[in-house]
């Protein structure tokens, strides 16, 4: 997760360099909140719905979509963000949470692992909620 963040700072950093001004926004992965997986378990070849919380910080942040590293059958996932450059954002911690979904279509009969990016702790380690899916 940590070379995620690096290669994406650089990339958005080469991308949005300009001598005029600063960029107008770059994205940012937020921690997820909270999981609600589908109550029957997951179907094979059928796209199932895991519900996925999140808070923004301010109001300069924007839901884009999912960060999704695949990683043979274990998924990392995060929520991405676009965060405007702007000089008037409000505390936004409060409102919500926000809710969307992530569509997941399994191929195979497996065991799938979702870990749901939730932060970094003190130390700067990266936490996760882990569930461990059966595909039925």
């Amino acid at each position: 997760m940590r070379k995620f963040f690096l290669i994406l700072s650089i990339l958005f950093a080469l991308i949005s360099c300009n001598l005029d001004d600063e960029p107008k926004s770059d994205y940012v992965l937020l921690p997820v909140e909270s999981v609600e997986m589908p109550v029957g378990g997951f179907n094979i070849n059928e796209v199932n719905f895991i519900k996925v919380k999140y808070r923004r910080p301010t109001t300069c942040h924007l839901y884009d979509n999912f960060y999704v590293e695949t990683n043979d059958r274990t998924q990392t996932i995060a929520i991405r963000a676009v965060r405007l450059n702007q000089t008037i954002c409000e505390d936004a911690t409060e409102e919500g949470p926000y809710e969307v979904n992530l569509d997941f279509k399994p191929t195979e009969t497996e065991t799938y692992t979702f870990k749901f990016w939730t932060g970094t702790n003190s130390q700067g380690v990266d936490e996760y909620i882990t569930e461990e899916v059966v595909i039925n």
